[in-house]
């Protein structure tokens, strides 16, 4: 923590140098995206953005700059000078320690003692940033190089993703954030789907991402996506973990008399926290299951039907195309393996990871 950062209001806005290697890091949260975006396209930087910051779209935006950041010595060969975050960034481990890396990180403010900085890096913090020093011809060397690399890890992934006849986890993230329509709302659940969607959406402008993030986690997802969903007025579309949606299960009680969205719950059946087979408790499977696993044996037909919902099974990619048609309150479900679906995330990375070294040699 460094003197002056945290005391007082913010700056209205500071002029900020521009540097050859920046780079934008957009998080969830409330701010002016769009100015984000337009801050990075000036400075030529490449934007890092989470599915839901709104920032998420442009030339600059990078599709898979999840794989980038932990392929084994990408970030520190792409360490910014300048790196101006906003929002609450942290889907990785991976991302939050470039956010730190920078020598200089700005944070935008959202208000008096709203800014989120959870690596302690932050050496100056405003509500806005005016660029200084923009060369008229600059060179896209540094840009370039960020694009050049993502679109090689996204042609390796999608190479992977490709290759199964069933609809994974992964491909469901990709395909569902490629085919909702234009004007869609798409709410994402925490746990995997929302890091899906972020390692899957390709940038996209035309639609509208939201997330619950924060310390609720998984609680009140359904009725969440619900609310988000009437306000949106329009086609809506929830990826969602089988726990969040057991876990709030009576949000699908809607009253008689209530407005109903039209809005798709998918519903990713992993039987379990799928989050935690890719993470270290996976080591230790004598109590793995009973504390982090917690199965249910769950039956997602017999729930919709419960509620007098339609219901869908979708098990191929080609299954999805019916839910997007849809109308009206749903529930698509979207039967996967957590260990296998553990194995193919770890896969994914190692060709991008393998593609990225390709571009070195």
């Amino acid at each position: 923590m460094r003197e002056g950062v945290w005391g007082g209001r913010p700056p209205e806005a500071i002029e900020l140098p521009w540097a050859e290697r920046g780079a934008v890091v957009c998080g969830d949260g409330d701010y002016d995206a769009p100015a984000l975006v337009r801050l990075a396209e000036q400075a030529g930087w490449p934007v890092l953005a989470e599915p839901s910051s709104g920032a998420r779209h442009g030339p600059n935006a990078l599709a898979a700059y999840p794989y980038l950041l932990a392929a084994p010595g990408f970030a520190a060969a792409h360490r910014p000078d300048v790196l101006v975050s906003a929002g609450r960034p942290g889907l990785s481990r991976a991302q939050l320690a470039f956010v730190g890396s920078a020598a200089r990180h700005v944070v935008i403010a959202q208000g008096p003692g709203r800014w989120a900085d959870p690596k302690r890096s932050a050496t100056d913090v405003a509500a806005a940033v005016r660029l200084t020093g923009v060369p008229a011809a600059r060179s896209p060397e540094w840009l370039d190089g960020w694009r050049s690399a993502d679109a090689a890890a996204r042609r390796a992934v999608d190479a992977v993703l490709d290759e199964s006849d069933w609809l994974t986890e992964p491909r469901l993230a990709r395909d569902l954030a490629a085919g909702v329509p234009d004007g869609a709302l798409l709410w994402a659940g925490n746990s995997m789907p929302v890091r899906d969607l972020d390692s899957q959406c390709r940038p996209r402008a035309g639609i509208t991402v939201m997330a619950s993030r924060g310390t609720s986690g998984i609680d009140g997802s359904a009725s969440a996506a619900i609310g988000a969903a009437l306000a949106h007025g329009g086609p809506a579309f929830a990826l969602i973990g089988d726990l969040a949606l057991l876990h709030d299960a009576a949000g699908l009680a809607l009253g008689p008399d209530e407005p109903r969205p039209d809005l798709c719950l998918i519903v990713v059946n992993n039987d379990g926290g799928g989050i935690f087979s890719g993470l270290e408790q996976a080591a230790f499977p004598q109590a793995f299951e009973r504390l982090f696993g917690t199965p249910h044996r769950a039956n997602f037909s017999h729930l919709a039907a419960a509620f007098g919902l339609p219901y869908q099974r979708l098990d191929q990619p080609d299954d999805l195309a019916k839910a997007l048609a849809g109308t009206g309150l749903r529930v698509a479900e979207a039967p996967s393996d957590r260990a296998a679906a553990a194995a193919l995330r770890a896969r994914l990375q190692a060709a991008a990871t393998e593609a990225l070294a390709g571009l070195a040699r």
